[in-house]
């Protein structure tokens, strides 16, 4: 939902702030880990309150610093799914849910004899030759990233192979696939929920706007599920309205028409 120069533009920026003048809270929701979420959020203004990363896994209040909600992976079940992962030849990477600024708690580890992604960067990402016995934290996810023909069929692999303690999350683009495997009952739809009842806001006050399989739930929940221009059919299909791409500044669009007029 913004630029691939991962910048929010001028116009989205100025739709934000005119829906915030008006009362209405802003609340980012991804399937990024909090560490590359605040990126975004830090370009508001504002800066959003509120947070809602890990696909659900973690809400914060970002400007106190209060947990909200947080939901992790105990170990032994982290340790099935990165062994499902390994065994149907994919590279597993486990995030940590960065609760604070410290790069020491926002690790992402993965298997050194495995290739990893170009993206996979020290300090924050690390090879760990024990990835399959042991993990210095719980994690809030173990993903794994390629190209949609090996990612797909390893989706369906691990449903196959995972229990019902854990919920299998899709995201990324036509290019570059995900699969996200959290504890059950994470979902952006979680999030929003969450948010929506402390914030005292009903369902059909709620407006969210996403393009891709990890924002399903939440654009079904919401009052009104807008389907960003680039949506894969999956979110076209489901969504109350369709607004332009990114590039076409779609998330302003949306706003203009259902907050501001």
């Amino acid at each position: 939902m913004i630029a691939k120069n991962e910048r929010v533009s001028p116009r989205v920026m100025n739709a934000l702030s005119r829906a915030k003048e008006r009362g209405v809270e802003i609340i980012p929701t991804t399937g990024r880990t909090r560490y590359t979420a605040l990126f975004i959020s830090e370009q508001l203004r504002p800066p959003a309150t509120y947070l809602i990363t890990s696909n659900g896994g973690l809400v914060m209040n970002d400007l106190t610093n209060e947990i909200i909600s947080r939901r992790l992976l105990p170990v032994p079940l982290a340790l099935q799914i990165i062994k499902a992962i390994v065994d149907a030849g994919s590279q597993p990477y486990v995030f940590e849910d960065c609760v604070s600024d410290e790069i020491e708690l926002s690790r992402a580890l993965y298997h050194p004899d495995l290739p990893s992604g170009a993206w996979a960067e020290p300090p924050r990402y690390r090879p760990d030759g024990d990835l399959l016995h042991t993990l210095p934290f719980e994690p809030i996810s173990v993903s794994s990233f390629g190209d949609p023909a090996v990612i797909r069929p390893l989706v369906a692999h691990l449903r196959g192979t995972l229990s019902e303690e854990v919920s299998i999350v899709e995201s990324g683009t036509r290019e570059a696939w995900g699969v996200e495997v959290y504890v059950a009952g994470v979902d952006k739809r979680l999030g929003l929920e969450i948010m929506a009842k402390r914030l005292g806001i009903t369902q059909s006050e709620t407006m969210a706007i996403g393009d891709h399989m990890n924002d399903l739930g939440m654009l079904k929940w919401a009052g009104i599920g807008v389907a960003m221009g680039n949506a894969i059919p999956e979110v076209l299909e489901v969504a109350d309205d369709v607004t332009g791409t990114a590039e076409e500044d779609g998330v302003a669009d949306a706003i203009e028409k259902w907050v501001l007029r």
